[in-house]
């Protein structure tokens, strides 16, 4: 009688275990299932060329990241851009 009490605990306690390790790994498969979704979901898009230039230009190449639905990422050259249409940063030659 005692040896059968023993033998259902310990079996009880190793399914206990094992539902607990399956529901680990079963969580982390979820996890891992959702960053890969959000991974594939980049998309890419062609940047349109203009017939008469050779290479895109940083214009067109935003253009495309804007149609796709990402934010391009603001870099030094584009800063250097805008701060170029004020008429004080203008550079004179007399």
């Amino acid at each position: 009688m005692l040896t059968d009490k023993l033998f259902l605990r310990k079996v009880s306690k190793a399914l206990d275990e094992k539902d607990f390790e399956l529901a680990l790994c079963k969580r982390r498969i979820e996890s891992l299932e959702a960053e890969l979704d959000r991974l594939q979901r980049i998309k890419r898009r062609r940047v349109e060329l203009d017939l008469n230039t050779q290479f895109a230009n940083i214009k067109s190449i935003r253009a495309a990241q804007r149609a796709v639905g990402r934010n391009p990422v603001k870099d030094s050259d584009s800063e250097e851009e805008e701060e170029s249409n004020d008429v004080e940063s203008c550079i004179q030659v007399l």
